[in-house]
């Protein structure tokens, strides 16, 4: 690939040409209108080498930038997997009403969520007209803004925008009927796009059982093993995005888990039959989140700063240790395994010649017991996540 030149390699680069041309030597000072015009020239030639760099850059689809900053991205995914990346969706909530039997609530009233709400001020629709047909009922509103951002949770209120007749204005929410997801991480929407020219369809593989479950939005990755014990028989494990995840650390919702196994089993766009003969039955689960505690001895000059950098630091160390699938991951970039000397290696990473006493750490596993580990390989849909540090 071209390498993009300084503008102060190119200024002197025509300079040099100039005077090897010219047979001269342009003054400093003076009469130097040569050295103008090789500034203005420099300049010039810097855009074209942009313009290049911004070519070569989107011409492979692990750099290319998103189509709404001039790249490429999306034409090789609609090329490649047949999609834009996922939009946000509208989450959908039963809420419980009161009022006079035969009240009316009008098609298209809003309603507002209340202050003590999960996400207050959130705006909510009634699709469709609906009649009481008792002093208690229950009808079902779509929020108007998409995403996460207006989820609600059981228990909160939301009053209406205008009055209704017969209807008393404030209502609650009693169920989530869809759960609604954010748009897709752009560099979810490249990984899943990378992932399709990396595993090719096999019939059944562990390859296809990731593609397919990949298709479905809220999913950040996907874990497939042949169920221990019954043959015939798959567990594939779900991570969602931690956006998209019940608890920020990646457990799927029942929505996104439904939507897994239906792509697993028909192909959306088609109508047909994917899971393989042979394969009596496939079990989606949610991934099971392991909590990872660290505790870091006599650690010599720490300050907050400090504590914030390596709460990062290993936060995105942590978060990349996910397991290896055989079949579906590329063996040389296999990170499953998580150890005291990782985290040691990260926090001298991030805070170059800190001085420390002994790291230690504990996993627990889902709703279990935490146990101290020195290292431990994460499989079976086990994923770690950190959940703290502690100075000592």
């Amino acid at each position: 690939m071209t390498t993009i030149p300084k503008l102060k390699q190119l200024f002197n680069q025509i300079i040099s040409d100039l005077q090897a041309q010219l047979k001269i030597t342009i003054p400093s000072f003076g009469k130097i209108y040569l050295r103008a015009l090789a500034a203005s020239q420099a300049a010039f030639l810097k855009l074209v080498y942009l313009a290049l760099g911004k070519v070569q850059k989107n011409i492979f689809v692990d750099t290319a930038d998103p189509v709404a900053l001039g790249g490429t991205l999306e034409r090789f995914g609609l090329v490649k997997i047949g999609r834009n990346p996922f939009p946000a969706t509208q989450g959908q909530y039963a809420v419980t009403v009161t009022g006079v039997t035969g009240g009316v609530i009008q098609q298209g009233m809003t309603f507002k969520t209340d202050d003590n709400s999960r996400n207050p001020g959130m705006l909510f629709i009634l699709d469709n007209q609906y009649i009481l047909t008792d002093t208690t009922d229950e009808v079902t509103l779509r929020a108007l803004t998409a995403g996460v951002g207006s989820r609600l949770s059981i228990g909160d209120t939301l009053t209406a925008t205008a009055p209704m007749i017969g209807v008393d204005s404030q209502v609650t929410v009693s169920g989530e009927v869809v759960i609604p997801n954010d748009p897709e991480d752009i560099e979810d929407y490249r990984q899943a796009v990378i992932d399709s020219y990396r595993l090719m369809p096999q019939g059944g593989a562990p390859a296809d059982y990731r593609i397919w479950g990949r298709e479905a939005s809220g999913v950040r990755q996907i874990y497939p093993y042949a169920a221990s014990g019954a043959p015939g028989e798959i567990n594939v494990f779900v991570e969602a995005t931690p956006i998209d995840s019940t608890d920020g650390f990646g457990t799927p919702t029942t929505t996104i888990l439904n939507d897994v196994a239906n792509r697993i089993e028909y192909d959306p766009e088609t109508g047909e039959g994917r899971r393989p003969l042979g394969v009596f039955a496939v079990h989606t689960l949610p991934v099971v989140v392991n909590k990872v505690a660290i505790t870091i001895t006599a650690f010599d000059g720490i300050t907050d700063e400090k504590k914030v950098t390596i709460q990062q630091a290993l936060e995105e160390m942590i978060s990349n240790i996910r397991p290896f699938i055989s079949g579906a991951d590329v063996l040389s970039e296999r990170n499953d395994n998580l150890s005291t000397n990782k985290i040691i290696a990260g926090i001298l990473s991030a805070i170059p010649g800190s001085v420390f006493g002994p790291v230690t750490m504990t996993i627990q596993e889902g709703a279990g017991t935490p146990y101290p580990e020195t290292n431990k390989t994460f499989d079976n849909g086990n994923i770690p996540v950190l959940q703290s540090i502690t100075y000592v």
